[in-house]
């Protein structure tokens, strides 16, 4: 597969200029050009000018001896925090590689704390991975070894029921554009590994559960649920969406129930268009889909469902559950379904949290899900932890600076209210995004007459809704200048990181046209072709298997023709001709050709539309269309594109999986 690089310098840094001992218009090198005579000789003037330099370039040096000095006796203020996921690690690390004392407490770090192993992995976004970057380069880059690159292919939404495509977008561009990584998705525990070995086994205190704390106005000591104390200068609350510290803080409150149960699983499941597709969210009515490539020939799907929240299922019940709620839905639901074992499939409901004005007091403030915990919807939970984490980090190093500057204490309090400051509008922004994201997938109507009960015998003439006409009109205008401002809008602010993208984050040469010719998507799709026996009227039990041989078309028909060059597959059915039907396979697709057969060829496509194949002009189907040689559904076919043979080919379980495919 050809592939260009995408890779950008924007603004870079004069690294190899040292402009720091650039002192020409100095207060110091004014004076003392000053005291120079009114009229010196040419020579006695350059003796003088030299000597001013090296006086001024001695006092200066001195200064810097001298902060320096005052720098290393200055010690730096202890940081404690409370949760060792994500964001309290990454902030952690931050701290450290500024040279903070830093503690991490966390209840239990062998394995993911709370609801976050009902989440599998992460997807870490353009704009966290910079972040990520600016704070420790060489953790950023073995996290993007390990993560699996969906930002350089198409992702987007669908329609649920038919599988096509409804809007795509173009997550590599903004990151390109501005020299960003590219998004991955990575497994979170893979990701808390690798974080806790850079952090260091010596700061994290694990078994340790934070259950209070007091603020004397100097330093603030943590609470254990042992009993066990420790004093520092500030308490960074990290510990997740049910957090104590936010409980001790501001008191208790509820979370926003979503209004959605969540199940999720990850399926060893390899879809056949994996080289162009990264993810897909599939739209439908009071329910929606999300599936994503998470590498190693594994794909992570979540399913969302409205709901009461508190719902419980049978034993052993969820992917029956499933399979009802998702009834008639696309193959590339079912499939990830029917790929995921029973045991799996996890389930928890969708909480978050209400942006707050208020983040934090005295010398404790909160970080991550702690104070604003964000639905899944735009992918962007745990990357609003990093950003937090960089920011907290800078703030707190700027206070320090100025404290050596001036010779005061270090103003904890008030880098800590700038850090909130600084992150208060963005967040609220992204996080009303994640909730405006589930209103739309959610209420995504393909037809008039769908959702509205008896009136829904409307979706038979399949008339677009024009919520979902007007939906299209909207996000294609909003949705680029969105991720432009998601993925990108906090770059500038990532002080330390190299502004150049990595040259292995680079796209196929195809990724533009793919974005705007579906049939050129759809012509990536890699796979074996199969027609299987589709309906309860089908007289067929056998599947049947179709070569990508452009000099071979294959010929349908009741009886083999010897005399007719090409592969045969022999059909014995009332309504099927001698020579009924051929298929054709040119430049990456399908075509049936019907041969004025008697019964006629029938085409069903994804959306539900049916009608009659043209005598001898060749017509185009798809993965999911259905085909029917006659009209009576006794030889009746799905079309159905699998990346390795099925397991089960024929309708009948006790068939030995026997293709039917004569030569």
């Amino acid at each position: 597969m050809g592939s260009t690089p995408f890779c950008y310098s924007i603004n870079p840094s004069p690294s190899k200029l040292d402009f720091t001992r650039t002192h020409v218009f100095s207060p110091v090198a004014k004076q003392f050009y000053l005291d120079f005579p009114s009229s010196p000789g040419k020579s006695e003037l350059r003796k003088r000018r030299a000597l001013v330099g090296v006086k001024a370039a001695t006092l200066l040096v001195g200064e810097e001896e001298k902060w320096e000095t005052v720098a290393e006796k200055k010690k730096k203020p202890r940081v404690l925090v409370a949760g060792g996921g994500i964001g309290g690690l990454v902030f952690a690390l931050a701290a450290k590689k500024k040279g903070f004392d830093v503690l991490v407490f966390e209840k239990d770090l062998s394995a993911i704390r709370g609801e976050g192993q009902y989440r599998g992995p992460i997807q870490i976004q353009s704009n966290a991975l910079a972040a990520l970057e600016a704070i420790d380069i060489g953790v950023a880059e073995e996290v993007m070894e390990a993560g699996c690159i969906t930002g350089d292919r198409i992702n987007g939404l669908v329609d649920g029921v038919s599988g096509t495509w409804y809007v795509k977008f173009d997550t590599f561009t903004p990151a390109a554009t501005r020299g960003l990584p590219v998004t991955r998705v990575i497994s979170r525990m893979t990701l808390q590994q690798i974080l806790a070995r850079a952090v260091g086994e010596e700061i994290i205190r694990n078994e340790s559960n934070v259950v209070d704390f007091e603020d004397s106005g100097d330093k603030v000591t943590v609470v254990l649920e042992n009993g066990q104390r420790y004093d520092g200068d500030l308490l960074v609350g990290a510990d997740g969406i049910w957090s104590k510290v936010r409980n001790n803080l501001f008191g208790r409150s509820e979370a926003t129930y979503s209004g959605y149960t969540c199940y999720t699983g990850i399926a060893d499941f390899i879809p056949a268009d994996i080289e162009s597709v990264g993810y897909r969210v599939f739209l439908g009515h009071k329910q929606y889909f999300v599936s994503s490539d998470v590498g190693g020939g594994k794909m992570q799907w979540y399913a969302f469902h409205e709901e009461a929240a508190g719902g419980v299922d049978a034993p052993n019940g969820m992917k029956k559950r499933l399979f009802d709620i998702f009834e008639g839905w696309c193959d590339n639901v079912l499939d990830l379904l029917q790929a995921t074992e029973e045991e799996a499939i996890l389930r928890r409901d969708i909480y978050d949290r209400s942006p707050s004005f208020t983040w934090g007091k005295g010398r404790v403030t909160l970080l991550g899900d702690s104070i604003h915990a964000m639905q899944p919807n735009m992918g962007q939970g745990g990357c609003m932890a990093i950003e937090d984490s960089f920011q907290l980090g800078l703030e707190l190093e700027a206070a320090w600076k100025q404290s050596v500057e001036t010779n005061t204490p270090v103003d904890v309090v008030s880098s800590l209210r700038r850090y909130e400051e600084s992150r208060r509008l963005r967040v609220a922004i992204i996080h009303g995004m994640a909730r405006m994201a589930a209103i739309m997938a959610s209420t995504y109507k393909a037809y008039l007459g769908v959702g509205l009960g008896p009136l829904s015998f409307l979706t038979k003439f399949r008339v677009p809704h024009p919520g979902r006409v007007g939906g299209r009109f909207f996000i294609d205008i909003a949705m680029p200048l969105m991720l432009n401002w998601v993925l990108g809008g906090n770059s500038e602010k990532l002080e330390g990181r190299p502004p150049s993208c990595r040259l292995t984050d680079k796209a196929d040469d195809r990724l533009r046209e793919w974005f705007e010719d579906d049939e050129a998507l759809e012509r990536t799709i890699n796979g074996e072709w199969y027609l299987i026996p589709h309906g309860n009227e089908c007289s067929v039990s056998e599947t049947l298997r179709l070569t990508k041989d452009e000099e071979q078309p294959c010929i349908v028909g009741s009886e083999p023709d010897q005399g007719f060059p090409g592969t045969h597959i022999v059909i014995p059915s009332r309504q099927v001709s001698k020579m009924h039907a051929r298929v054709i396979y040119k430049d990456g697709a399908f075509f049936l050709m019907d041969l004025r057969s008697e019964h006629g060829t029938y085409l069903t496509d994804n959306e539900g539309g049916k009608y009659r194949v043209t005598p001898n002009f060749p017509t185009r189907f798809r993965p999911s269309d259905i085909i029917e040689f006659g009209s009576d559904k006794k030889a009746a076919f799905r079309v159905k594109v699998i990346r390795t043979t099925p397991k089960l080919t024929r309708r009948d379980e006790k068939s030995d999986g026997k293709l039917l495919q004569a030569a």
